[in-house]
């Protein structure tokens, strides 16, 4: 029997702070609440859990201290308040780098959970899911297996993932073989398929029509999935703008593939597989790279497949970075200096220059350069947060001296002209945070203040000096 409840394919209702996954899992109804109060007074009762209770947001990839943070960073704060917290952080894919790479090591650090995580996930829910939005598929299925033998909701996650990264054959094996996972039955009818249970799988797709359990789109869609001869004439149901991963692998089995530019950033994970088209695939690893999901190594390992051959566009992008990476591998000066400018260019106009960073600069270290190089290589060390390198290639010019003092730790460096370089060195040289961060720290909710600073240090295009300021001091006091 096939647990099932709601919904199949759609996503009007999601269990999650992203609207893509996969309704793929039938999760238990919370127990209502009584229709009227019990009128009897009784006193209040002391929940009590064994201290080796499996608690999810026990479950970390790096040790907090090695991220800067104290291991009880979360305190006495509600999970649920964390999660909304982390939920409504603004979207990373603008946010300076360094700002992403400390909220991805945030998500998988190992922190003394909060007082209630032993009967609410939500927080380690919201991590998982921070991850996937940010297209980390590979550290949230770590994050997940850290947890623990698989349940419902953190399968459900897990399966996406399986989805997005071409490993479901395992995924549909732990849904065979776990009672606990209770399939929806688009999730059973593709598993069932995908093992080659082709009766079976319709058996249970005309179980799921007697019962008028799935939508008349979902029904065509999958009977098509099971036997596209059939329907060969049939217009195939219109995909929705965002399709959970189950509906976007069910639309490819068709030969309706669904293109992963304008999707989610995890989508394009699918791209980078041996089995796609060549352009496809350097569209999803720019993708990728410029959300820092992938390596700017992984990102020259594609775009090194083959030679472009054409012009214009992505192939100039391929030609200029190929032509750098070509001339770092040598250690040539002369080759450097003439390549490095265009692919430092064409990788901040395709928005992955944070990656392109971290790997060049440590090719870099003693080539010595003159002119645009020169200048390349010392933004290049700032975001790579090499500040030997920057030492090295650093201007005349009083703005990059400022950007190297910031870069070195000198927190007194003589500011530059501009309100935001003024706001950051307040910042750095406050002696303690502002004042709503200061009252959130002293009752025991750090977590709440690093997560509302980091806020507004992603909106620093707002141009709010003061909130940057303020934001700043709490980070210097809490990191």
């Amino acid at each position: 029997m096939i647990g099932q409840a709601g919904a199949t394919f759609a996503q009007e209702a999601p269990l999650s702070a992203i609207d893509w996954l996969s309704n793929s899992i039938a999760v238990p109804d919370k127990l209502a609440e009584p229709a009227e109060p019990d009128p009897v007074q009784v006193p209040p009762v002391i929940t009590v859990s064994p201290l080796d209770r499996a608690v999810p947001d026990r479950a970390g990839l790096i040790d907090a201290r090695d991220l800067g943070v104290p291991p009880g960073l979360w305190g006495r704060s509600a999970a649920a308040d964390l999660a909304a917290m982390i939920a409504e952080l603004p979207d990373t894919s603008d946010a300076p780098p360094a700002l992403r790479v400390f909220l991805r090591d945030l998500m998988v650090a190992r922190l003394v959970p909060p007082v209630d995580a032993a009967s609410d996930q939500s927080l380690y829910l919201a991590r998982i899911d921070k991850l996937l939005a940010m297209g980390h598929l590979s550290a949230a299925n770590d994050l997940i297996k850290a947890a623990g033998a698989p349940e419902p909701q953190r399968f459900r996650r897990a399966f996406d993932i399986a989805l997005l990264t071409g490993t479901v054959a395992e995924a549909c094996r732990v849904i065979e073989e776990t009672p606990e996972i209770s399939p929806t039955y688009p999730a059973r009818v593709f598993c069932l398929a995908r093992n080659g249970k082709w009766d079976v799988a319709a058996l249970t797709l005309g179980n799921a029509g007697s019962l008028v359990i799935l939508t008349p789109d979902e029904d065509k869609l999958l009977l098509i999935f099971l036997d596209a001869e059939l329907f060969e004439n049939e217009p195939v149901p219109r995909p929705p703008r965002v399709p959970s991963p189950l509906m976007f692998r069910i639309y490819e089995a068709i030969g309706e593939r669904i293109p992963t530019d304008q999707l989610p950033v995890a989508f394009a994970t699918a791209d980078i597989s041996n089995t796609v088209g060549w352009q496809a695939r350097l569209r999803a690893v720019e993708h990728l790279a410029a959300s820092g999901a992938v390596p700017a190594d992984r990102l020259v390992q594609i775009y090194s497949v083959r030679r472009a051959a054409a012009s214009g566009g992505i192939w100039d992008r391929v030609g200029a970075v190929r032509a750098a990476a070509d001339a770092l591998k040598v250690g040539n000066e002369q080759d450097v200096t003439d390549t490095l400018p265009a692919a430092w260019r064409f990788a901040k106009e395709a928005g992955y220059e944070p990656g392109f960073a971290y790997w060049a600069a440590d090719q870099l270290d003693g080539i010595a350069l003159k002119g645009a190089a020169r200048h390349v290589a010392f933004e290049i060390a700032l975001l790579a947060w090499d500040a030997e390198l920057a030492a090295q290639v650093v201007g005349t010019s009083g703005e990059d001296r400022f950007l190297l003092a910031l870069a070195q730790g000198q927190g007194g460096a003589e500011p530059g002209n501009d309100p935001l370089s003024r706001a950051v060195l307040r910042g750095l040289g406050a002696l303690e945070p502002a004042k709503r961060y200061k009252a959130l720290i002293d009752d025991d909710r750090a977590g709440e203040a690093l997560l509302q600073a980091y806020a507004a240090l992603s909106e620093v295009a707002t141009g709010n000096p003061a909130a940057v300021t303020d934001a700043l001091s709490a980070l210097r006091t809490l990191i």
